[in-house]
């Protein structure tokens, strides 16, 4: 996993959204975040810089700062609420999802829309934080990673 520049975010890899709005998270990202086939991510909305999206699970999210925001979301923390489904708290936008084989998720193209994303889009794996996996879909990170031919593109 490199780092594309000194002091900058370790970058995973590449994953392409699927015209079924799949993505891929690479086998390095799941073993790091503790994720396996048939855990529930909840994806919460990207910064206005990188876009895109994160994802996490709802052990880590409750430790966290964003913990503030998803108390007021039991359908979101008890997995009540349909699969892929988008609701929105104090600005950010928040969904779940099931690791299907393969390190695969599923957000219907409806919510990829909601996070400003669709089928083809390239995204950018990296390191966000210790709370979530970062699928940055552009700025600064976005464009250094694209400098990088090495970086292999999951999903295609």
């Amino acid at each position: 996993m490199p780092q594309l520049v000194k002091g900058g975010k370790f970058v995973y890899g590449l994953s392409r959204i699927n015209p079924d709005g799949i993505i891929v998270i690479p086998p390095v990202a799941m073993d790091e975040y503790g994720c396996r086939e048939g855990d529930r991510v909840i994806g919460i909305s990207g910064s206005r810089k990188s876009g895109g999206l994160g994802l996490t699970k709802k052990s880590l999210l409750e430790k966290s700062a964003l913990n503030v925001f998803i108390r007021e979301l039991p359908g979101l923390l008890n997995f009540t609420i349909p699969e892929g489904e988008i609701i929105a708290s104090k600005g950010r936008l928040f969904c779940w999802t099931l690791v299907r084989s393969g390190g695969c998720v599923c957000i219907p193209l409806p919510a990829l829309s909601g996070y400003g994303l669709e089928a083809g889009n390239l995204l950018v794996v990296a390191r966000g934080s210790y709370l979530s996996i970062a699928f940055v879909a552009r700025g600064p990170i976005f464009k250094e990673a694209l400098r990088h031919p090495e970086l292999e593109i999951f999903g295609e």
